[in-house]
């Protein structure tokens, strides 16, 4: 089987995660296969992928920076863009470029290859080009609450591509209802829900490695932990707003922040400074940011939205006590019809809510252990086999 996949970049993003975890899982389990063929039982070999052999990567920009290109470069069959027509000069490749992405359909021009199956694999432009791919299946992966990252205004152009698609595959329950929330008009369509995957393994050996940053930064205090982009969504305003808050009273611990993002930097820097508060550590991108969070005491996650909060299933792999909003996709994770609630929520975009969880996983050690043993009992819900399986099914669907 020939698989196209389409991203805007590979950088070092969750969707840009979740992929190359599957590519990862998809490349263990054709050596496994290829190493026990001939075992008696062993009968999946028509529905194995290899990677190196069956999927190419399209990127709409490819950045030499990114954090997973020259992974990919070294797995994938084949990872190509869009050329520079124009050598070295750059403002006219700017410019033509431009035309490109606005005419979708000109992927047929760049790419004559035909595959079997066709996958946008983040929403937006991604999906927009996959549905104009001339042959095979084609499919669009979507991550993010579309009604809540479009704040509810319908993209005709984005509603003419999904229509256009075979299937849809949505991370989680929530964000299947907000893209029939914002174009009811796909309700017909194949839409799957797939969780994103969790290796549990890959997850515990990644925590084990020394960092001496961790060394440097920890003091013997007591320390609380976000990762992810340094944007409005995460949240990160009322984290800080929280944060301020127990400073004032004294309570004596560390704010880690693992996530890049320069523009939205700036603007928390100038609220620190502005709150007099000393404890916040912002630690840029980490490729491992699992030594961070299992170095942590408690982890935070504040987001006002996320389509699948991925690292509060990292997180519970790792035994973590968890403070979350009360966003649906937080709960659709952390709360167990046998184990009740397995972390500790609070009221989204309230600092004062916030605060006072906070203080409480500061200040009461067994509740703390308690929802740590919680985390532990409920990452064993999280089944990265399941995951491949089901999209899987998809790719191979008649």
């Amino acid at each position: 089987m020939k698989i196209l996949i389409c991203m805007l970049g590979i950088g070092g993003g969750g969707a840009e995660r979740v992929l190359v975890d599957f590519f990862k899982l998809w490349e263990e389990h054709a050596k496994n296969w290829q190493k026990n063929s001939a075992t008696e039982g062993f009968t999946e070999g028509s529905r194995i992928i290899d990677p190196k052999q069956d999927i190419d990567l399209f990127l709409i920009e490819k950045k030499p920076q990114d954090t997973y290109l020259k992974w990919c470069e070294e797995h994938l069959h084949k990872v190509f863009s869009f050329p520079h027509i124009f050598g070295k000069i750059r403002f006219l490749n700017k410019f033509w470029k431009r035309r490109v992405l606005r005419n979708p359909q000109w992927i047929n021009y760049f790419i004559k290859e035909q595959y079997d199956v066709n996958i946008g694999f983040l929403e937006g432009i991604s999906t927009i080009y996959i549905s104009q791919k001339h042959g095979g299946k084609k499919i669009g992966y979507i991550h993010i609450s579309l009604s809540e990252i479009r704040d509810n205004t319908r993209d005709e152009a984005e509603l003419k591509a999904y229509l256009a698609l075979d299937s849809i595959i949505c991370v989680s329950h929530y964000v299947k209802d907000s893209l029939l929330k914002l174009y009811p008009e796909l309700a017909h369509k194949h839409i799957v829900v797939i969780h994103n995957p969790i290796n549990t393994q890959a997850i515990t050996l990644k925590a084990q490695e020394h960092i001496q940053q961790i060394d440097q930064i920890q003091r013997n205090r007591f320390s609380f932990l976000q990762v992810g982009r340094l944007t409005y969504q995460k949240g990160l305003a009322t984290l800080l707003e929280a944060n301020t808050i127990l400073q004032q009273e004294g309570l004596k611990y560390d704010l880690w922040l693992v996530g890049e993002g320069d523009r939205y930097k700036k603007e928390l820097l100038a609220y620190i400074e502005s709150s007099g508060v000393t404890n916040v550590k912002f630690l840029g991108f980490k490729e491992n940011p699992y030594a961070y969070i299992k170095a942590c005491d408690v982890f935070v996650l504040a987001s006002y939205y996320e389509g699948y909060g991925l690292v509060l299933a990292e997180s519970c792999v790792l035994g973590k006590a968890i403070i979350a909003s009360d966003i649906p996709t937080s709960k659709e994770i952390l709360i167990d019809s046998k184990l009740g609630e397995c972390a500790e929520f609070f009221v989204s975009k309230d600092a004062r809510s916030l605060a006072d969880s906070m203080r409480r996983l500061y200040t009461d050690t067994r509740y703390k252990h308690e929802l740590e043993s919680k985390a532990l009992a409920i990452a064993k819900n999280f089944d990265v086999t399941k995951a491949r399986k089901a999209f899987e099914e998809i790719l191979f669907q008649k």
